[in-house]
């Protein structure tokens, strides 16, 4: 038996992408056309594709968006006099990347890779620059869970670490956000088995979290239940206990009856652990009770198979 995995869910959401295929939008086609055939026409373009990929009230595929990307970035080539137009090609491979559900992840994640190696001298707004860091570490996060890429996750964090920097220096971005950043960075740490990175990050995410909300705001719930999994990993598991307490205090007290239950199995697993049957034995007998009550059949069918 073991605690749940961290949570990824950060203090609130930090960047919101909407889709590229949204209902109640005008559908535009993106023709395949040949090389631009001069400088003109190449800033034409790009500025035409900004001007889509920006548009919230259209829709149209990311794999036809991508492909005059990539015919738009191999004119481009590593020109200096076009390093603006290279840097805005690639955010936009990147953004419509991420919003698609059919151009695959390396699309993304190798032109965001290359934007990051012109990172020098981008005069570009802050808040630019932050949402493509920002999406180069989601993509590299998601881009772990596959399997044979788990190392991505140490690349993620390292991006996020780059993210949250700038985030200090963006007014668009508020304080809970800047520590949302932080809590991603830790998740991926986490992940990346770095336990002890991510502990000590997660320790500044939830004193940020602190001065936001309070001590007992349910908005900590998520950064307290990843100490304790952080502690868990290092093997500190009687360390762990107080976060997962103060969770249940928490979810207790906001009348929480979807994370009451899981609170109640993961003090259950780590009393187990930590060699006190008794109380994993009354804290997943508490957990079923609750269960009942709430006509949660599902759920408790779960609960007694944990329980047995």
């Amino acid at each position: 038996m073991r605690l749940r995995a961290a949570l990824v869910y950060c203090l609130f959401a930090v960047l919101s992408l909407p889709s590229i295929a949204m209902a109640e939008r005008e559908t535009i086609t993106i023709e395949k056309q040949a090389a631009p055939a001069d400088d003109a026409q190449l800033r034409q373009r790009v500025a035409l594709m900004r001007s889509r990929v920006d548009d919230e009230n259209v829709q149209f595929s990311g794999t036809d968006a991508v492909d005059e990307l990539k015919v738009l970035r191999s004119y481009v080539g590593k020109r200096q006099d076009l390093i603006d137009e290279r840097r805005d090609i690639l955010s936009m491979i990147g953004l419509v990347t991420s919003r698609s559900s059919v151009v695959p992840f390396e699309d993304g994640i190798d032109a965001l890779a290359e934007l990051m190696t012109l990172a020098d001298s981008d005069s570009r707004p802050l808040g630019r620059q932050l949402q493509d860091r920002y999406l180069y570490a989601e993509m590299l996060g998601g881009y772990a869970k596959i399997p044979g890429n788990s190392a991505s996750h140490a690349l993620s964090a390292e991006q996020y670490g780059k993210a949250a920097l700038i985030a200090d220096r963006y007014d668009g971005y508020s304080d809970d956000q800047r520590a949302g950043v932080r809590q991603k960075q830790a998740y991926q740490l986490h992940e990346a088995k770095l336990y002890e990175q991510a502990y000590t990050l997660n320790l500044d995410v939830l004193a940020r979290g602190e001065k936001i909300f309070g001590k007992s705001h349910p908005n900590l719930t998520t950064v307290l239940t990843n100490l304790a999994q952080n502690l868990h990993a290092m093997g500190r598991k009687q360390e762990a206990e107080p976060y997962l307490e103060r969770v249940l205090a928490i979810a207790e007290a906001d009348n929480d009856l979807d994370t009451v239950p899981d609170l109640l199995f993961q003090r259950g697993v780590l009393a187990y652990e930590l060699g006190r049957k008794e109380d994993a034995k009354a804290f997943m007998l508490t957990r079923i009770e609750r269960l009942r009550a709430a006509g949660d059949e599902a759920q408790l069918a779960t609960a007694q198979e944990d329980y047995d």
